[in-house]
């Protein structure tokens, strides 16, 4: 981005609401993110009326499940133009991608941490252990030509799950950040492989940049992702938007918070 479309970005920016969350963006993103919100209402309206029997019902907000949304911010990209948002950053980081291609298989995540050696096989291998466990198949390719939304997120929250489901029984869940040493569960006795895996998975899950040590990062106990299918469905098949966890090509797919309206 230049100095010059920087600037005029930012001239043009306007703050609206989304989802309960202010976001500074450019006015014709503000127009899609009206039109996802308004789908999201109509259906978040359509599964209150569904519910019969006493059934408890629930608010928009606890129905969407997003607590914080990032907007513009002065860097450059989608962000620093006012066409991007990064939904629940504390609990929806880089994952790894893996994707088979005619010349053989691509391992992709964060530009960043593309050179640090073993952490994208090691994350990789953990989630296949956690989805062998669970018995899901560990699917986290791109999105495939013509494959739906709803199905990358179906793929992606089968190994998001199987991960929470091996690693939770002994770490706690309590907290989306898990800073500095990890915080195991009293009382138990934490498997070699899991120990090992919990670690793995840590890495390409940090906050801020990658790193082989880092001090900050998502909760792999709490799984991958915590965004919610009505939701990630809607931004991109209503609002048009691409999605940072299958969109953004093979070797840089699997920014799980990340949306941005590129074609």
């Amino acid at each position: 981005m230049t100095p010059a479309d920087y600037a005029a970005a930012k001239a043009a920016l306007v703050t609206v609401s989304f989802l309960g969350r202010s976001v500074r963006c450019v006015p014709r993103f503000a127009r899609e993110l009206a039109k996802v919100e308004a789908a999201l209402r109509a259906e978040w309206q359509r599964a209150q009326l569904a519910l019969v029997g006493g059934a408890p019902t629930q608010t928009f907000a606890e129905w969407h499940g997003v607590k914080s949304i990032g907007g513009h911010r002065d860097s450059a990209g989608y962000h620093g133009l006012g066409r991007a948002v990064d939904l629940d950053v504390p609990a929806n980081g880089y994952a790894i991608t893996r994707t088979e291609t005619a010349r053989g298989v691509v391992l992709g995540g964060e530009r960043a941490g593309a050179k640090l050696p073993g952490v994208r096989a090691a994350f990789l291998a953990a989630c296949d252990r956690a989805c062998d466990a669970a018995g899901v198949p560990c699917d986290l390719s791109i999105r495939r030509k013509g494959e739906s939304t709803g199905a990358v997120w179906d793929r992606w929250h089968a190994v998001s799950e199987a991960v929470r489901a091996y690693v939770s029984p002994y770490y706690e869940t309590d907290d989306a950040l898990d800073n500095g040493v990890a915080d195991v569960r009293p009382g138990v006795a934490i498997p070699d492989q899991v120990r090992a895996d919990y670690e793995a998975l840590r890495v390409p899950l940090v906050v801020g940049g990658p790193r082989l040590h880092p001090e900050s990062m998502r909760n792999p106990a709490r799984g991958l992702m915590s965004l919610r299918r009505p939701v990630v469905v809607a931004l991109c098949d209503v609002g048009g938007m691409r999605w940072g966890a299958c969109d953004l090509g093979r070797l840089e797919s699997g920014d799980l918070m990340h949306f941005d309206d590129a074609s």
